[in-house]
């Protein structure tokens, strides 16, 4: 197979992602049941707000195109650079940051946000979403410093909205359907995998491009965060109100908990 054809059949994580959501999420549900959340807790379009873990732009340009005021930042540049590109094909502007989360106040003052969220299981990704390997004890120390700085640049009474996996996962592969794209019809798979032991979670993404039989994967790597190591740590930071299992509308994949600074 020449490097050509590998090229055309390339596609970058954050196109992954954008294949997925569509797949994954009643996306208009979600939104309606995101800001019905937020409104119960304060939060309106007066309210500045932070997108700590923006990926290509959802919920953050739904948001933003309801009249919303939304600053999102990413640890990965890949993922800053395609929300700039969706943002510009709705017609939205949107102000994005690439910043690690433990450099958060380099970027913003402190105490400047009236909401944080940090959704989409991304929190578990804190040291391990840009390469193919993980070390627990420094995710699990990196997963910390990042609550440690949404604490930071929350408002007094602001708040937090983070999520991690359902507690009733359990390992398995889920075919997650056919979407057309650029190359033709792609037949995507995914394959979850628990090492209890040394708490890691594997995510396992398999595209089959059904044109020509042709295969790529795409593994990753995060923190086998628990709901209750999650509620610990968020108490240790200094963050009060902490509320796990929210019932949010149209959200089915994650557990998410809402807490106040």
């Amino acid at each position: 197979m020449g490097s050509a054809r590998d090229d055309q059949v390339f596609f970058s994580l954050p196109e992954i992602w954008d294949l997925c959501l569509d797949k994954i999420y009643n996306k208009s549900k979600y939104i309606e049941g995101l800001i019905h959340i937020l409104t119960s807790y304060g939060i309106d379009k007066k309210s500045l707000i932070l997108d700590a873990g923006c990926g290509s732009g959802f919920p953050a340009l739904d948001l933003v195109e309801r009249g919303y005021h939304v600053t999102a930042a990413d640890k990965s540049s890949e993922m800053v650079r395609q929300i700039g590109l969706n943002a510009k094909l709705r017609g939205l502007g949107i102000e994005a940051r690439h910043a690690t989360w433990s450099e958060l106040e380099r970027f913003f003052d402190k105490e400047q946000f009236d909401l944080v969220y940090c959704r989409g299981n991304s929190l578990v990704y804190a040291a391990s979403w840009e390469q193919n390997w993980i070390v627990p004890a420094r995710s699990q120390e990196e997963i910390q410093t990042a609550l440690r700085n949404f604490y930071s640049v929350l408002k007094r009474g602001g708040v937090l909205y983070v999520d991690v996996i359902n507690k009733k996962e359990k390992p398995h592969e889920e075919d997650i359907g056919t979407v057309n794209t650029k190359h033709g019809p792609v037949r995507m798979t995914w394959r979850i995998e628990h090492d209890q032991i040394h708490k890691i979670r594997s995510w396992t993404m398999q595209l089959v491009f059904l044109n020509s039989g042709e295969v790529r994967t795409y593994p990753s790597y995060s923190y086998l965060l628990s709901n209750e190591e999650l509620a610990q740590l968020l108490k240790d930071v200094g963050f009060s109100k902490i509320k796990s299992g929210v019932k949010v509308k149209g959200e089915t994949n994650y557990d998410v908990f809402i807490a106040r600074k």
